[in-house]
């Protein structure tokens, strides 16, 4: 089975918890992204602006002649989270299409593993102004950062 196939399925597991984290930290949202060599494609969605991303949407990588590096590419390559505080002042992530599509220039991001360690995809969160991923108890990034633990673990127990 190839990597990208472990994600059909996700929004029967994910969907409810990534709508209860939405909810709670009123993030404007959360997604699974599954990473291609050419692209990052939508697993799950949610949140107000659960309706910007629609699973199966797909958003070309950097590889692609003229396209601006993806925030959830950014995690993928350095397989390590990711905080973008403003992309709007920051030169790295001003052409990021999540800025300039959707307006969309605050994100906190993880990689997801396979059981091997290879990194599939990530768990992020986007929202359209500044955002304390850390106010709140749990925070939006522990509680987060817990969630891409857990769905770590359920692609390794599938043992595909």
């Amino acid at each position: 089975m190839e990597k990208q196939e472990y994600y059909p399925g996700f929004a029967g597991d994910w969907q409810a918890p990534m709508d209860g984290l939405a909810a709670t930290h009123a993030v404007d949202s959360l997604l699974i992204m599954r990473s291609t060599p050419t692209h990052m494609v939508t697993a799950v969605s949610a949140g107000p602006r659960q309706d910007t991303y629609h699973p199966g949407d797909a958003g070309p990588k950097s590889v692609t002649p003229g396209c601006h590096k993806l925030y959830c590419e950014q995690v993928v390559n350095e397989d390590r989270p990711l905080e973008v505080a403003d992309a709007r002042t920051d030169p790295e992530w001003a052409g990021n299409e999540d800025l300039v599509r959707f307006g969309l220039g605050t994100y906190l991001g993880y990689p997801l593993h396979d059981a091997d360690g290879t990194v599939l995809g990530t768990l992020c969160a986007l929202h359209g102004e500044g955002f304390d991923f850390d106010a709140g108890e749990p925070s939006l990034r522990e509680d987060l950062g817990a969630l891409a633990g857990r769905i770590d673990a359920a692609i390794a127990a599938r043992g595909d």
